[in-house]
């Protein structure tokens, strides 16, 4: 009989990711989502979920998504509010009704937040994590780094007077631990496959590590168009987006070594952002 999975954040990018690859394996998949009739439930319908109605405020609908359920999946919401209180009032909330109900795993998806107390957005996540220690839960928490699939949502390429742009607020020459949703995904099925052997456990998710400026020359590499890596200055982001100066000013001075040995021993081969680009970016930009 298979085994089924309540994941919040099915409808999002690494959610989404863990969803199809826990459906790929075998497991009955829970999506959560607020509202049923959006194009994204119907997806996850369509891939082969259930999608089940809850609002992380409502911790009644939380729990009756889980209930029943073996594993929680949970891929919190970044960035909910201009201070980024509600994420960790969320996930906290999500925690506690998994420990309250009684689930046999829980699997948070955290980010990398060593030094990261304050920080908007990874500092919600950390005192997520702070509570799941707290509780008597079997619980593992992935770690993710900077997703490639921004570049598909809130980094996409741009062209700028013929030329083809990349622009963040990331310093050119400093390495960044890079990941895929579907290498995020497949670390998911990798922990629920052995919950006892992952339990307590945090697990840094990194495939790549790359300067800002070479990504801007992979992706020039294999879309045979030069493109420019055009850092954002702090400034410019304050006033555009003040609440996201400090996640940046973070990612761009973390001096933590980010590695990916621990996502190799998980699943194997990761996808590195040559591949990724090749294969998700490179159609698009050729046609372009």
């Amino acid at each position: 009989m298979s085994k089924s999975v309540t994941v919040f954040g099915a409808t999002g990018t690494s959610g989404g990711g863990a969803m199809r690859h826990l459906l790929k394996a075998g497991w009955k998949v829970r999506a959560v989502t607020r509202d049923l009739n959006t194009d994204k439930a119907r997806s996850a319908a369509a891939a082969g979920a259930e999608p089940v109605a809850a609002d992380l405020d409502d911790l009644t609908s939380v729990r009756k998504a889980i209930e029943g359920a073996d594993a929680v999946y949970l891929a919190t919401p970044s960035l909910g509010n201009r201070w980024d209180t509600g994420q960790a009032r969320q996930g906290i909330g999500v925690v506690d009704a998994a420990a309250e109900v009684g689930v046999g795993h829980l699997v948070y998806q955290s980010a990398l937040v060593e030094g990261a107390r304050g920080v908007l957005s990874v500092g919600s996540k950390r005192a997520i994590e702070e509570r799941i220690a707290e509780l008597e839960l079997p619980w593992t928490v992935t770690r993710p780094g900077l997703f490639m699939d921004n570049f598909l949502t809130y980094f996409p390429v741009q062209e700028q007077d013929g030329n083809l742009v990349i622009a963040m607020a990331l310093p050119p020459e400093k390495p960044q631990g890079l990941v895929s949703a579907e290498d995020i995904g497949r670390a998911a099925v990798a922990v629920l496959a052995d919950p006892a052997a992952h339990a307590g456990k945090a697990y840094d998710l990194v495939a790549d590590l790359v300067k800002f400026g070479a990504m801007a020359e992979i992706i020039g590499d294999e879309v045979g168009r030069p493109v420019t890596a055009s850092p954002v200055p702090l400034d410019a982001l304050k006033e555009g987006w003040p609440q996201g100066v400090g996640l940046y000013t973070w990612l761009s001075t973390r001096t933590e070594q980010d590695s990916t040995d621990t996502l190799t021993r998980l699943v194997g081969e990761p996808i590195d952002f040559r591949r990724w680009v090749r294969e998700n970016l490179t159609p698009t930009l050729r046609k372009n």
